[in-house]
Formats: structure tokens, C-alpha cells, sequence
């Protein structure tokens, strides 16, 4: 009986060292929680002086808390253009040769009033017109190439992946341009900067 006794204290003290060690735990853990260090917040009753700087708001650096806040953008803009990579880029003109059937100098359509239009339904317009691959760029989208603007209103057989072909209005300015390995941007439409 007395062992009983003995156990069931010893059970009961060793259940209550328990608990109050548990409990140092947990209010040590509050206590140095709220004593940590943190990043200094800015006074907001003291007021930041600011300036632009091309458009860009940034801390003043004689401000009291530019010793620990960094000079950063308040604001952050999208790039105004995304590229979709680096395109081969070829070149064609509105003769038999490049535009086959689909030429308005093909013997089967001469005399006929044919007017040569694209697969978009416009007529091609040197440095404005370009072939695409309408399952990588829909037909009306603007691109930009070496800093040109064009517009994808053709396709063609051949125009697969990321390939373009450029209109020019003769064949020999066609084969001036060659075959060039080019990157194409288009705008992109997030962009909040300047005339769209």
C-alpha cells in the first residue's frame, strides 16, 4: 500500500514537472518572440520626402531612415516588350516563284481581275506584311523584327513553328534578305508605359 502511495506521488510529481516545464517552454517562446529584433518600419507620422527620378519614385537619401531602408522603385513596370524567341526568319515577294498558284502573275490567273490577297484576306503590303504560323502567332498580331513593325496576315506551307516569312515587293529584295536567325517581340499587354 505504501508503495502504491509512493508510485501515484512520484507519478504526480513527475506529471507536474512536466507541465511546468511546458509551460517555461511556451511563455519563453512568447516572451522571445516579441523581443526579437525586426526590420525596422518606417515612421509614418515623420513624413518621407520623395523624388522622381526618370519616373521612378525612390526614397529620399537625406531622409533619417535612408541609412536603413534602400533606395528601391516603389513601383514596378512590365517590360514593354516579350520576346518569343529567336525565329528563322525568310523573305517573299508576290511573284509565281514565291506565291505559286496563289500569284496574281500565275498564267492561270492573268486576264482574270485577280487581286492577290493574303490568307488573312489583305492585300500584302511590303514592310507591313509577314508570313506566320497562325498556331504561334494569330493572324492581326503586331511584331517586332530587328525593330520593324509588321503584322502576321500570311501564312504558308512551309511556315511552321517559330519560322516568318517577311513580304518585300520584288523578288530580288526577297533574295538580298536571305535566311536570318532573328529574335521576335511583340508588345507586351500588360505594359502601363508610354503610347500603346
Amino acid at each position: 500500500m505504501r508503495k502504491r502511495r509512493k508510485r501515484r506521488h512520484f507519478r504526480l510529481f513527475i506529471f507536474g514537472a512536466i507541465i511546468a516545464v511546458l509551460a517555461l517552454i511556451i511563455y519563453a517562446a512568447i516572451v522571445g518572440c516579441n523581443s526579437m529584433p525586426t526590420k525596422k518600419q518606417p515612421d509614418v507620422s515623420r513624413a518621407l520626402s520623395l523624388e522622381t527620378e526618370n519616373g521612378v519614385l525612390l526614397y529620399d537619401t537625406t531622409s533619417p531612415l535612408a541609412e536603413h531602408e534602400p533606395l528601391e522603385s516603389l513601383t514596378e513596370s512590365e517590360p514593354e516588350f516579350i520576346s518569343l524567341g529567336v525565329f528563322r526568319i525568310t523573305a517573299y515577294c508576290p511573284c509565281v516563284k514565291c506565291c505559286e498558284i496563289w500569284s496574281s502573275e500565275h498564267p492561270s490567273r492573268i486576264g482574270t481581275g485577280y487581286i492577290q490577297k493574303t490568307a488573312s484576306g489583305t492585300i500584302p503590303t511590303a514592310g507591313r506584311t509577314i508570313a506566320v504560323d497562325t498556331s504561334v502567332i494569330s493572324f492581326g498580331t503586331t511584331v517586332f523584327i530587328n525593330g520593324h513593325e509588321y503584322v502576321a496576315e500570311d501564312r504558308g506551307g512551309t511556315i511552321r513553328g517559330n519560322r516568318a516569312d517577311i513580304f518585300f515587293d520584288s523578288h530580288q529584295k526577297a533574295l538580298n534578305f536571305g535566311v536570318q536567325q532573328i529574335e521576335v517581340l511583340i508588345r507586351n499587354p500588360n505594359y502601363e508605359g508610354g503610347n500603346r
